[in-house]
C-alpha cells in the first residue's frame, strides 16, 4: 500500500507542478509541448490533435508570464525536484539536511532543463533520421540519468556502485514503460477525448504519471533488493555452474 502511495503522490505532484513547468519552459523556449510528447511518446496524429487543445500556443503561454508566474515557475521546478529528492531519500532510508538538500534540488532542476532541451533537438534528429538507433541509445542515456539523479540529490551519501544496479533498473523500467505507452496512449487519450472531452486526454495523461511514480519508486527498490541479497551477474554465473 505504502508502495501504491508513494506512486500516486509522485503522479499528482507531476501533475499540478511538473506539466506547467513544462509547458512554460517549452513556451520560452519558443516551442510547443506537444510535438516533444509526440515524439517521446509515439503520439498519432489525431492523439497529438486532441492533446494540444488543452494547451494554449507557447506565444501566449510566454507573453502570460509576469510577476508572481515567474515565482510560480520556479517553485514547481523545485516542487518536482524536491518530491524526487524526498523519494529517494525515503528509499535509501537517509534523513534530510534542510536547506542544502533544497539547493542542490534546484541545481538538478537547470541541469535536468539543460539535458531535456539538448536531448530534444538531438533526439529528434536522430529519431526522423535512424528510429532504431534512438532506441538504443535511449538505454544507456536514462541509466546514466538515473544514476547521476540519485547521486546528486542524495549528495554522495550513497556510492556509485551501490546505486548502480538501482539505476540499470529504473532506466530499464523507463525504457519498457516508453515503448508500452508508445503503443497504448494514442488509443487512450483518442478513446478517452471521445468519451469524456478534453478531460479525457488528463485522464490518459495521469496514468502515464502513474507509471513513472511507478518505474522510479521500483527501479530503486530492485536495486535495494539486488544489493541487500549480495546478488550480481558473476554470482548468479558461478551458481549455475555449480548445479551444472
Amino acid at each position: 500500500m505504502d508502495f501504491v502511495n508513494q506512486a500516486l503522490l509522485l503522479a499528482a505532484t507531476l501533475l499540478l507542478f511538473a506539466v506547467p513547468f513544462m509547458l512554460v519552459a517549452s513556451a520560452l523556449g519558443g516551442r510547443s509541448a506537444v510535438p516533444t510528447l509526440s515524439l517521446r511518446l509515439g503520439l498519432s496524429q489525431e492523439a497529438a490533435a486532441d492533446l494540444s487543445h488543452l494547451f494554449a500556443s507557447s506565444a501566449a503561454t510566454s507573453a502570460a508570464i509576469s510577476g508572481v508566474s515567474w515565482v510560480f515557475f520556479v517553485l514547481a521546478g523545485v516542487v518536482v525536484a524536491s518530491s524526487l529528492q524526498q523519494l529517494y531519500q525515503q528509499v535509501f532510508r537517509l534523513p534530510t539536511r534542510g536547506p542544502r538538500d533544497r539547493l542542490r534540488a534546484l541545481i538538478w532542476l537547470v541541469l535536468c532543463v539543460a539535458w531535456l532541451a539538448g536531448g530534444s533537438t538531438l533526439g529528434y534528429e536522430i529519431h526522423t533520421s535512424v528510429p532504431v538507433l534512438w532506441w538504443f541509445l535511449n538505454i544507456p542515456v536514462f541509466i546514466g540519468f538515473f544514476w547521476f539523479t540519485m547521486w546528486f540529490l542524495l549528495a554522495g551519501r550513497i556510492g556509485w556502485r551501490t546505486l548502480l544496479p538501482c539505476a540499470f533498473a529504473t532506466g530499464t523500467f523507463w525504457i519498457g514503460m516508453v515503448a508500452f505507452f508508445n503503443l497504448v496512449l494514442s488509443q487512450m487519450v483518442v478513446n478517452s477525448n471521445r468519451e469524456y472531452g478534453p478531460i479525457g486526454a488528463v485522464f490518459a495523461l495521469m496514468s502515464l504519471f502513474i507509471a513513472i511514480g511507478v518505474v522510479i519508486i521500483l527501479g530503486a527498490a530492485t536495486g535495494m533488493t539486488w544489493q541487500d541479497r549480495g546478488m550480481s551477474v558473476r554470482a548468479a554465473v558461478a551458481r549455475l555452474r555449480r548445479t551444472s
